[in-house]
């Protein structure tokens, strides 16, 4: 008994997995390293809340003492879950099915790919080990929900109690002070867990129809001003190309929206940038259904 829970407890080194091939060795041994860094976590956060909960017993029951052992309740059993996974990355059985399941797919099994293949790879084999056991997908399932349960359930704590500017001292008012400090710590790193799944409920719920006025909002102000410079450009009469040296003639005779040289009685439109660019008259006010920049200077001009 004593010798399986050291075997637990200690994580598999590369060389443990000496029958695999090299890439499955360090994948194995990676994800050993993984679950037993967790499981050290897991430990310190039940022992951690354990001792203050004992601590503030002598203080009036309250909500907080429910959840400090609903917290309790959530280590232990992940505890179980993390050991139960353990176990499966030292069942020789399944981990031979995985390595002939990624050899029949043609990978490569002898050379460690780069670190975003090998990731992938960890990955593909967790999901593996998972779906050789329904048990503990379903547990992982459980345990997520009675996770985000824990954390709503500390945040209306929260709310219920006297505010602090002070996140550390944010409990300084009540008697079991040191007890919701340190399970504030707790469910903190509980919810950076779940960051990435928050993050997107976020972006889904709030962010995107934010982005999706800002952007219908930036293009009616974009075609405001067209249409707002459309009809300032239709008070600017334009000149009459002469063919002559004209004094208002400030670039090269050629338009830079067509590539076209300017003709004989062709209406040239100046544009009031601080360039006062030339242009067709058609060129530039086609131009402008689209823009409400010069073509050359990009001075907005709306």
């Amino acid at each position: 008994m004593l010798e399986n829970i050291k075997q637990l407890l200690i994580p598999q080194s590369r060389e443990r997995y000496g029958i695999y091939p090299n890439v499955l060795k360090e994948v194995f041994s990676q994800l050993s390293k993984g679950v037993q860094i967790y499981i050290y976590f897991t430990i310190s956060k039940l022992l951690l809340t354990l001792i203050f909960l004992g601590e503030a017993l002598k203080c009036e029951l309250s909500e907080s003492h429910s959840t400090a052992t609903t917290l309790i309740l959530h280590c232990i059993f992940l505890l179980y879950h993390e050991f139960k996974y353990k176990m499966e990355l030292e069942n020789i059985e399944k981990l031979s099915q995985i390595q002939q399941v990624l050899e029949q797919e043609g990978m490569n099994l002898e050379q460690i790919p780069d670190r975003q293949s090998f990731n992938k790879l960890m990955m593909t084999v967790k999901k593996s080990i998972f779906s050789q056991c329904p048990d503990l997908n379903r547990e992982s399932k459980y345990l997520n929900f009675l996770a985000q349960v824990i954390i709503i359930r500390f945040f209306i704590l929260m709310l219920n109690s006297p505010f602090n500017f002070n996140m550390f001292q944010y409990f300084q008012e009540t008697c079991d002070a040191n007890l919701l400090n340190v399970m504030f710590i707790m469910v903190l790193s509980m919810f950076l867990e779940f960051i990435f799944l928050y993050c997107l409920l976020v972006v889904i719920v709030i962010a995107l129809p934010l982005l999706c006025c800002l952007s219908i909002y930036r293009k009616g102000k974009q075609l405001y001003s067209i249409r707002k410079l459309k009809k300032y450009l239709e008070s600017i009469p334009p000149h009459k190309y002469t063919g002559l040296d004209d004094a208002w003639m400030k670039e090269d005779k050629i338009c830079c929206i067509c590539m076209q040289e300017y003709v004989h009685n062709e209406n040239i439109l100046q544009l009031p940038c601080s360039g006062q660019h030339q242009f067709h008259e058609s060129c530039v006010r086609n131009w402008f259904d689209v823009s409400n920049s010069c073509p050359i200077c990009r001075q907005q001009l709306g």
